[in-house]
């Protein structure tokens, strides 16, 4: 029983001091790669310094992307590493199952699992918003608030030149359509304020109304209640990308979109990516297992690598490609995210089960 554990925690150690290792090299490349191309977008009022201070703030970033990667290779590495002592064989011929093997590896890729949710959580928001406001160039939107916002209630299309977390508007303008989208009418606003839950108040408003004989009517009003599904805090939401939401505010937006309006679809697949995320870390584990116990056990360290580096490339470009997909032809994003993560599992289960 203790040679066991002991076992268990070489192949772990083995692994995992493999996996961090690539993570580091692989995340110190992208950071030095992605500097020299902002090199090359350097002008007034953006320098060296400050394309410097836009990459390491976005590092975070690029260490969460390259996370699954660097199970992949890390995963080759130590089980390369372990099986050229001829240790797998030791492990093998002593009763050690596969499967155990294989859960060890998993064991040890949980460390970057963690690491994933702690950066999408609490550490990616923050950060992508520093880099973003380094590189903006337009400094009349600050935190909080929201310029041009585009949205739908119904038939009712609302444009909000400027809103913010205080539950201000200034110069909002509507367009009524019928269920033909035929123009019914316009309204237009010089400000409102926030009262509740889906209501605002409009002042000094001007409402244009279309009749059915071709005229028009037009009506001021002091003030007119508006149903908007735009809850100040999180006006700022709708300003920043989905992907840079952490889970929780995308469960927290999607929530509150639920319930007044429709969820747009890009905040659904960001919140699946997420969710998919560790799954596909795991994913490329097994994988990478089945590179080792698998077809690929008689070929060189490198040639596994390079095969890795395509297996783990093609995965990623075909979950990007459904997952942009699925805005279109699917009602779910969760669906076309999960596929390529159960294929993954599928050809690697199968693989190990025919090296078993």
């Amino acid at each position: 029983m203790l040679a066991r554990r002991l076992v268990a925690k070489h192949v772990t150690q083995t692994t995992a001091l493999a996996m961090l290792g690539a993570t580091a090299v692989l995340s110190g490349l992208q950071v030095l790669f992605t500097y020299l191309g902002e090199l090359g977008s350097l002008k007034e009022g953006y320098g060296a310094w400050e394309a410097l201070k836009y990459v390491l703030w976005g590092a975070p970033t690029y260490l969460y992307e390259i996370l699954p990667i660097s199970a992949l290779i890390g995963a080759v590495l130590g089980l390369g590493t372990l099986a050229s002592n001829s240790e797998l064989i030791v492990m093998r011929s002593v009763g050690v199952s596969l499967w155990r093997i294989v859960g060890w590896v998993i064991r040890s890729a949980l460390i970057l699992v963690v690491l994933s949710f702690a950066l999408s959580e609490w550490v990616i928001p923050h950060t992508n918003e520093q880099a973003n406001n380094i590189k903006s160039f337009d400094k009349k939107t600050q935190l909080g608030e929201v310029r041009g916002y585009w949205t739908r209630e119904g038939q009712r299309f609302i444009f909000v030149d400027y809103a913010n977390s205080k539950g201000e508007l200034k110069n909002v303008q509507m367009l009524d359509f019928d269920q033909d989208y035929r123009l019914r009418g316009t309204l237009k606003a010089q400000n409102g304020e926030f009262i509740k839950d889906g209501s605002w108040n409009l002042n000094n408003t001007e409402e244009v109304n279309i009749l059915a004989n071709g005229t028009a009517t037009f009506t001021p009003h002091a003030t007119q209640p508006l149903a908007l599904a735009l809850q100040p805090k999180y006006v700022h939401m709708v300003t920043i990308d989905p992907e840079n939401l952490s889970p929780s505010q995308l469960v927290s937006f999607m929530s509150y979109m639920h319930e007044y309006s429709q969820v747009p679809k890009t905040y659904e697949l960001a919140f699946w990516q997420k969710v998919g995320s560790p799954f596909a870390l795991i994913a490329l584990v097994v994988i990478a297992c089945s590179f080792i116990f698998g077809p690929l056990r008689q070929q060189s360290m490198g040639f596994r690598l390079v095969i890795a580096l395509f297996v783990g490339l093609g995965f990623f470009y075909l979950q990007d490609f459904l997952g942009y997909a699925s805005l279109i032809y699917a009602p779910s994003a969760a669906w076309f995210v999960f596929i390529p993560i159960v294929f993954m599992f599928m050809v690697g289960g199968y693989l190990l089960h025919r090296a078993r």
